[in-house]
């Protein structure tokens, strides 16, 4: 069984228990094929200038961690790729087969200055959206070459969508390099279909975000207040939380639909199962996702979903899982919410989680997985 190190920038910890749960959810079942451990190494914002701080999570995660108020982007990289280095060295990584990145930005920033002094084998990981948007930036901008120089290292890159592998392919301008698509992994043994035994007497919609710009809610807002002014009765559960999510409320509140709206907050992964076993379907409102593990997870308990046509939900995702909005406005919002509860009885929830769960089968993902970490060998 080969030894692996897995690194990440982005995982749950001591600040934020349920920050990147799918990074956590990829470790886990990649685990059960290999000799695992995970380091977390990020720098984190903080009110000090300057702190370091190591954290043993588990026998397998251990999180390494510069907390500092400094903000500057290339200060960032070279603290993160120092303390990279660093928890490498502390953990032995030479006694490792290969080393395992999820997501390479910013510890892979500079690969190609370090990897003749480490010369264990490399694979990535991506899940991010950034590349989709150029990370909201010029093109020119001198950041982004740096960035893009990951990818001309030939690394073997795994990522969640074939759409995901696009777009990284395109913002680098290259395609010389292995590549693999591995969906995200979903805990099935938390989401999963439970048949209820009433139906809802209205009803019920729900969503759960990290709440920022890119999750867009506000034309899906818009539709339930007019629906609502038109004296339809529905609920709509709203989980998680986010820089965006006061002005959720207040939007709510101004618009008149406080009486229809119920706040979950911050979610685990039980409530949200369960409110997805409830719930006659699921919304999505991004302008844009690499997968998400959520819709995924909606699935898997048999719910259906309404949202925008983002491609790379419907890589697993046709006619019989979901309602597609052809634009995401209010008016399609609103005709995709009618068509919905017009055909509602179509629906499958069995046969919707049971497609859900073949595809997203940990068997299944732990072969695919363990064929790319064996090649070469």
């Amino acid at each position: 069984m080969k030894k692996i190190l897995h690194t990440t920038n982005w995982y749950p910890n001591k600040w934020n228990d349920v920050e990147a749960l799918f990074v956590r959810e990829q470790f886990n079942l990649f685990s059960e094929v290999s000799d695992a451990k995970l380091l977390h190494v990020e720098v984190r914002k903080d009110e000090s200038w300057f702190k370091y701080e190591k954290v043993v999570y588990s026998e397998k995660e251990t999180g390494y961690y510069i907390l500092t108020r400094i903000k500057t982007f290339r200060v960032i990289e070279i603290l993160s790729v120092f303390l990279l280095l660093w928890a490498l060295f502390r953990s032995k990584a030479s006694k490792y087969d290969l080393l395992h990145f999820h997501i390479a930005y910013p510890l892979l920033t500079y690969y190609h200055l370090w990897k003749k002094v480490i010369k264990i084998p490399l694979i990535v990981s991506e899940h991010w959206s950034a590349y989709h948007f150029n990370f909201f930036m010029p093109k020119a901008t001198t950041k982004l070459d740096r960035i893009k120089n990951i990818f001309h290292q030939g690394l073997p890159l795994i990522t969640v969508s074939k759409a995901l592998l696009n777009d990284i392919q395109t913002f680098s301008g290259t395609k010389e390099f292995p590549s693999y698509v591995i969906p995200n992994v979903i805990d099935l043994d938390v989401y999963y279909y439970k048949p209820q035994n009433n139906a809802n007497v209205k009803p019920v919609f729900f969503i759960v975000n990290f709440w920022r710009s890119i999750k867009n809610p506000f034309p899906m807002l818009e539709t339930f207040a007019k629906l609502a002014k038109e004296d339809m009765d529905f609920e709509l559960r709203i989980g998680g939380y986010g820089p965006i999510l006061e002005e959720m409320k207040v939007f709510v509140k101004k618009y008149g639909l406080s009486e229809h709206t119920v706040f979950l907050e911050k979610m685990y992964k039980e409530s949200i199962a369960k409110e997805m076993n409830q719930a006659d379907a699921y919304l999505f409102s991004s302008e844009y996702e690499t997968f998400s593990a959520v819709c995924a997870q909606a699935l898997c308990c048999g719910c259906p979903l309404i949202g925008p046509a983002i491609p790379a939900i419907l890589e697993y995702a046709g006619t019989e899982e979901m309602i597609v909005l052809q634009s995401n406005d209010s008016i399609d919002w609103k005709l995709a919410i009618l068509n919905f509860l017009n055909k509602e009885s179509n629906f499958n929830n069995n046969r919707i989680s049971g497609k859900a769960l073949s595809f997203l089968s940990h068997t299944r993902i732990k072969v695919i997985y363990k064929n790319i970490i064996n090649k070469g060998k």
